[in-house]
């Protein structure tokens, strides 16, 4: 069974990216004085997309080349986590979401994936959040616009919410989800319903 990254400072991560443009460190957990890079490793060139509601936690990559390795960032917060997507240059299709957290070297504080919620919905577009990720044992956030009755499906990938749900409440995955996709469906008293997904990595 894989286990979570612990962030250890001062070292540099590097992601590398197969050759069908997937990422071979879906979920990365790293400290805020340590260093991010990718490394291309498929036949075409890449851009690496990072999508985060309070971020910018890293800049987005304009390309890598084939057999290239970027030039590594270090975050610009931390107590957060970040998704990326891989995107073929030469097709535009789009892998991922893949997930990078921030946190202290104790690895024991929060660093959310933050995800804002209007009418039992994530934003579809700039970003698209209906489909998040996180680490292994990670941690997503989210800030609601009213209060929701929240569901998790497998039921047993997150804490059971003490319903209904209002603010900005913080979730952390339960220990052994991992590799797995979780939905969650949002409803309220007057009929809104809502939802969407998170893919755990390790």
């Amino acid at each position: 069974m894989a286990t979570a990254r612990v962030p250890v400072g001062n070292i540099i991560h590097d992601v590398e990216i197969d050759i069908n443009g997937e990422s071979e460190d879906p979920g990365i957990s790293m400290g805020p004085d340590d260093g991010l890079e990718f490394t291309n490793n498929a036949p075409f060139p890449v851009k690496i997309q990072f999508i985060c509601a309070n971020g910018p936690v890293f800049n987005d990559i304009a390309r890598i080349d084939s057999n290239t390795t970027s030039t590594a960032q270090s975050p610009q917060k931390d107590y957060i986590a970040t998704d990326y997507l891989i995107i073929n240059l030469n097709t535009n299709l789009a892998q991922g979401p893949y997930s990078v957290a921030v946190l202290l070297e104790t690895g024991e504080d929060p660093a959310p994936l933050w995800v804002p919620i209007t009418a039992g919905n994530p934003p579809s577009s700039n970003p698209d959040m209906t489909t998040v990720a996180i680490p292994e044992e990670g941690w997503i956030q989210f800030h609601l616009d009213a209060s929701y009755d929240l569901t998790w499906s497998p039921s047993s990938a997150f804490p059971t919410p003490n319903n209904p749900i209002s603010g900005n409440p913080i979730f952390q995955a339960n220990p052994g989800n991992n590799d797995i996709s979780v939905s969650y469906a949002l409803s309220t008293s007057t009929g809104v319903a809502g939802g969407g997904s998170v893919h755990i990595h390790s």
